[in-house]
């Protein structure tokens, strides 16, 4: 018996042993190449220019390390432009994208630190963006707690451009020099989940530069809101709503009052097609910079290219602000190939001038955007798309394209691209 027993105690040890030790190592990588043809994306295009077509890739190799305790990732990245290079160069141009570790310190808690991606809810705020041609990331220390499906982040960077012994002006082209958030979000009650956010952004005062810098004098620039969201798979509506605010000093010391207002509605007439109609508003400013207010709203580190149509025209909204009518359809042809088509109404907030002194009105034009996404296998990802924009006066007026009474002609505003997308798990 003695024997049985003293068996079935060193398989328990072994089996615990070998649970607490146990590791996964994977290395995966992405090569995507997008060719692009641009005859008025992001801003109209004058009829004395030509239209652009050029052709993007980015290559990632990651290396991803986890266990009971401790999780790991290290990305390596290497982002250009067909023909940046010649082909002789030795440049490098191969950096580190992510170079990240997570412990595990508690039951439910854990730390991150390191070079990482962050994205939240609808990616509207922090996102991993994977439009962009190099993606963003964040060096900061990220605390995670997560106890019967409530979650908590709480998260601290602080920026440097290199080792120092006194203070200096940091001069990289982060947007923040600090910054400090928390992130919250509830269990899902009958399709309702509710998440809420403060970030606190410490921006140096600009006035500063070129002078001795030799104490901090950071603004905080506070923004706090949330989302809730309804998805319940016993009907076929969804919705989301969105509300952040501002408050605190801007890097000029102006007082922030800036808001971001969404609302997305979703019909699934199928399994297949889905409709949503939406709209989003982002506060404008009347006065300009008169009155020592900052009311339009500072946009974040989220993933632009999702939001405000697919030709990036109001990535950075006018300081006049933006308000974006939109209605979409999404459908699933089978079980490879996705269709998404989109209209956008563009229209500012107020009436303003552009940095020339030309009055241009609220009406912005609007845009339509089509796209086809064709899962070849599970590495193999294409897709296609093709958007116009159909501008008007004041869209080219707004874009500080007009600078006296005539209007220049400009060609009609249209953007295709091809993207291939490979994504294979080599180990």
């Amino acid at each position: 018996m003695k024997k049985i027993i003293s068996s079935i105690i060193l398989l328990l040890t072994v089996f615990c042993v070998e649970n607490l030790f146990a590791q996964t190592i994977s290395i995966d990588g992405e090569i995507r190449p997008r060719m692009e043809y641009r005859d008025g994306y992001a801003k109209p295009l004058l009829s004395t220019n030509n239209a652009g077509a050029f052709t993007s890739q980015r290559t990632r190799l990651g290396f991803g390390y986890k266990s009971a305790l401790l999780t790991t990732q290290i990305t390596l990245q290497d982002a250009r432009i067909f023909g940046q290079y010649s082909s002789s160069s030795t440049e490098a141009s191969t950096s580190i994208y992510e170079a990240w570790a997570e412990m595990l310190f508690a039951p439910g808690a854990s730390l991150k630190i390191g070079r990482q991606c962050i994205k939240y809810d609808d990616n509207r705020m922090f996102s991993s963006p994977t439009w962009n041609l190099s993606g963003t990331a964040h060096d900061l220390i990220l605390f995670k707690y997560s106890i019967n499906d409530y979650q908590a982040h709480i998260a601290l960077a602080y920026n440097n451009n290199s080792e120092i012994s006194s203070e200096t002006y940091y001069t990289s082209d982060n947007k923040y020099r600090s910054l400090a958030y928390a992130w919250l979000t509830t269990p899902n009650y009958k399709g309702f989940t509710l998440s809420g956010m403060f970030v606190a952004e410490g921006v140096q005062d600009t006035t500063g530069v070129g002078t001795a810098y030799s104490k901090t004098d950071l603004k905080q620039a506070l923004t706090f809101g949330g989302n809730l969201k309804f998805e319940n798979n016993e009907t076929p509506f969804s919705g989301l709503a969105t509300a952040y605010f501002q408050a605190g000093k801007s890097s000029t010391g102006k007082t922030m009052d800036g808001k971001l207002l969404a609302l997305k509605a979703c019909y699934a007439m199928n399994k297949a097609v889905s409709l949503n109609l939406g709209t989003d508003y982002i506060s404008g400013d009347k006065n300009g910079t008169t009155d020592g207010i900052q009311s339009n709203f500072k946009k974040h580190y989220g993933a632009n290219h999702n939001f405000n149509g697919y030709m990036d025209y109001w990535n950075s909204p006018l300081t006049q602000g933006l308000l974006d009518y939109y209605a979409s359809a999404t459908a699933k042809v089978n079980k490879v190939i996705d269709l998404e088509g989109a209209y956008h109404v563009f229209n500012a907030e107020y009436a303003g001038k552009n940095k020339k002194g030309i009055a241009f009105e609220k009406d912005l034009g609007s845009e339509m955007d089509l796209l086809l996404t064709y899962n070849m296998n599970k590495i193999t990802c294409i897709q296609a798309g093709y958007c116009c924009y159909f501008a008007n006066n004041n869209t080219l007026i707004a874009k500080d394209l007009v600078s006296s009474t005539t209007i220049p002609d400009s060609r009609f505003a249209q953007w295709g691209y091809i993207m291939i997308s490979f994504k294979p798990t080599f180990l």
